[in-house]
């Protein structure tokens, strides 16, 4: 994949439309790379390319009434971050009266530690809030401590934890939770 160049403009955090499915296919294929390199094995991040991402988002995006809510970060240099949310999957976290779920959350690498992620997470969370959740959590690698620092300053606190065995590996992933939707659509705790 490119790189980007640094971004002295600021992002715009906007829904998503499926005119965006193009741009988000490449986008998630980049930040897959750039995230999961040396955390996943290669043959894994592989199996991630455009034309599967771009079928997977063009379903996504074309599909209004499955309550899957998708952000992205538009600047000049077109899409740099993006994340997506709805319904809880897990039962467990659900049971735990974590009723919503951020499925994903990328921004690349370039573009990090200018409060693109942290702003993407406000809008997820204020879509989550609309559509009648409370509280929700998301998935991360155990082992993706930038990651798993930034969903700490957010306020997250680990809820679960889970391995997921697939043909290239196992994942060990943990889960973060928002009890209250309403601080993570206000941004970082302070302190």
């Amino acid at each position: 994949m490119e790189s980007i160049p640094f971004l002295p403009e600021p992002v715009t955090i906007r829904p998503a439309g499926l005119d965006d499915a193009p741009a988000l296919a490449v986008l998630h294929v980049a930040t897959w790379r750039e995230t999961y390199a040396g955390l996943l094995p290669d043959a894994m991040i592989a199996a991630h390319t455009v034309e599967t991402r771009m079928a997977i988002w063009t379903r996504i995006l074309g599909d209004r009434a499955s309550g899957t809510g998708v952000a992205v970060a538009a600047g000049p240099v077109g899409l740099v971050g993006f994340g997506s949310c709805g319904a809880q999957r897990s039962a467990e976290l659900a049971a735990d009266r974590f009723d919503g779920e951020v499925s994903a959350i990328y921004v690349r690498r370039a573009a990090q530690r200018r409060g693109i992620g942290t702003a993407l997470m406000s809008a997820l969370a204020a879509h989550l809030l609309e559509s009648g959740h409370r509280a929700a959590s998301l998935w991360v690698l155990r082992d993706n401590a930038m990651a798993r620092r930034f969903y700490e300053r957010l306020g997250g606190v680990v809820v679960g934890e889970r391995a997921e065995h697939r043909e290239q590996g196992t994942l060990v992933e943990v889960a973060y939770g928002w009890r209250d939707l309403a601080v993570l659509r206000r941004g970082p705790m302070s302190g």
